[in-house]
């Protein structure tokens, strides 16, 4: 079945490319990032948050990589709050990556990857003057990006979304001074879950089919393919 997609991607690739030379298609794959002994700290299930990753293969080594990866995530997924988790922790991705060094880029995802999450932590606290609370959220994001940073290197992007929503443009703000203070390069990535806005209730529909109610409308609001004029003026507010 994957094969067979694949070929399908291909064939439509190839058609694309003929008219469009610069067009490229890059193999991807988003992640659960979880610790397993990021500052002694184990994943704990039930409690910890499934932060996303962003991972993007340069070459033919890279889409290996990211094979592997899978492969390991589904052998040891599991059950937890009513949906199967495919769990990449730090350990199983340091190996990989450090047996294929600099065949992947890594970005920091959205709103629900670690890096912005923290520094929405660190936002909340600081509004209601959470000193230790604020100094938790600022240690976790310096570890992050550090981590992140000795592991990929160059090809490590702090990542920012498109959007008008109060959280994503509060963390947009603050993500330009944490990627300036640790010489990380930036990148816009609009989340695409869906294709145009217009699809967004069929998005919804699509996500509650499964057992229970997901809220999903805060979350997904933006989460879809934009052109540049789009996306240049949702980043405007941030």
């Amino acid at each position: 079945m994957i094969l067979s997609l694949q070929k399908i991607q291909n064939k439509e690739y190839k058609k694309i490319k003929e008219k469009n030379p610069d067009f490229k298609v890059i193999r991807g794959n988003e992640i659960y990032l979880c610790r397993d002994n990021l500052n002694g700290q184990n994943f704990i299930k039930g409690e910890d948050k499934y932060y996303h990753f962003i991972l993007l293969a340069k070459d033919a080594e890279g889409h290996k990589q990211l094979r592997q990866l899978s492969s390991i995530a589904w052998m040891n997924s599991y059950w937890d709050r009513g949906m199967e988790r495919c769990v990449t922790t730090y350990s199983d991705l340091r190996e990989i990556v450090n047996k294929y060094p600099d065949s992947l880029i890594a970005t920091t995802a959205c709103l629900g990857g670690e890096l912005s999450t923290n520094t929405m932590n660190l936002i909340s606290a600081e509004t209601v003057g959470d000193k230790e609370g604020a100094a938790t959220a600022h240690n976790n994001i310096v570890n992050f990006m550090l981590w992140c940073k000795e592991l990929f290197g160059e090809d490590f992007y702090v990542e920012c979304a498109p959007a008008s929503s109060r959280d994503q443009v509060m963390v947009n703000e603050r993500l330009v001074p944490i990627s300036q203070a640790f010489g990380v390069k930036m990148v816009v990535g609009s989340d695409a879950h869906y294709l145009k806005k217009e699809d967004r209730y069929i998005h919804k529909a699509y996500l509650n089919s499964k057992e229970g109610e997901r809220e999903v409308d805060s979350f997904y609001e933006f989460a879809h393919l934009m052109d540049n004029n789009e996306a240049y003026e949702y980043l405007k507010e941030s």
